[in-house]
């Protein structure tokens, strides 16, 4: 088993994760609700849910319950996001190269899950991610890239997500998104591509900019520069 490999359906993660919805998806621990715009007249509707101990000022667990509403206000999704973070800057719907509509969203830190709208069918994506070396796993994902925000560019059939791995800078994945429905056989990060020994800070962080004529295009922040890739280049650093 890879570090890519989905774990989504196997029984130790879907266990680990009712025992969490089970905990925190309660009426007295239902708190601030908001709701925000899609594209094609959709919006998505979050609610969330915090467990407080006694005495404490601070929420000791967070999660999200969100819903996808559809133009005509009813509710085509509803699903439970077990995590402190909204992640409402990486839920959108975008159009496919197949002329379909799709919606991509998080139901955990780690992966993410995707909706055919035309048909109902999805994908739910938990990378095995890597454990400590305990000589035992956890029912429960281990360290991968965590994805915050995703630009799907129809003309390659790629796709650029803005993340980090945990507490380290922030980078640009890479996936191959020629079926959304199909989980990915790996992610790629640009800074083990452009400095894969990790010895210059300058590249540290690495942001999305723009998806132009199907090429990429990419900034250092730190200094200000612009990469820019072909879709060759992505074809072949995902052959690496």
């Amino acid at each position: 088993m890879t570090s890519f490999e989905n774990i989504y359906h196997t029984e130790k993660y879907q266990k680990h994760r009712q025992q969490y919805i089970d905990k925190i998806f309660l009426p007295r621990n239902k708190r601030e609700r908001e709701k925000l715009p899609l594209e094609a007249g959709f919006s998505l509707e979050s609610t969330e849910y915090s467990v407080f101990e006694k005495d404490s000022k601070y929420p000791s667990l967070t999660a999200y319950e969100q819903s996808l509403v559809s133009p005509d206000k009813s509710v085509v999704l509803r699903w439970q996001l077990c995590d402190d973070h909204d992640f409402t800057s990486f839920t959108r719907i975008f159009t496919h190269s197949d002329g379909r509509l799709y919606l991509i969203y998080k139901e955990d830190l780690y992966g993410y899950s995707v909706l055919r709208l035309s048909d109902r069918k999805a994908l739910h994506y938990v990378p095995k991610g890597y454990y400590p070396h305990n000589g035992e796993e956890p029912p429960y994902p281990g360290e991968s890239f965590i994805m915050t925000d995703l630009h799907y560019c129809p003309e390659n059939n790629f796709a650029a997500a803005g993340g980090c791995f945990w507490a380290a800078p922030y980078d640009t994945a890479i996936l191959d998104f020629s079926d959304p429905l199909s989980p990915p056989d790996k992610i790629i990060t640009i800074h083990d591509i452009i400095d894969p020994s990790h010895e210059n800070d300058e590249l540290e962080d690495i942001d999305f900019k723009e998806w132009k004529d199907g090429h990429l295009i990419l900034e250092a922040d730190m200094i200000k520069e612009q990469f820019r890739f072909s879709a060759a280049d992505l074809r072949r650093f995902m052959s690496m």
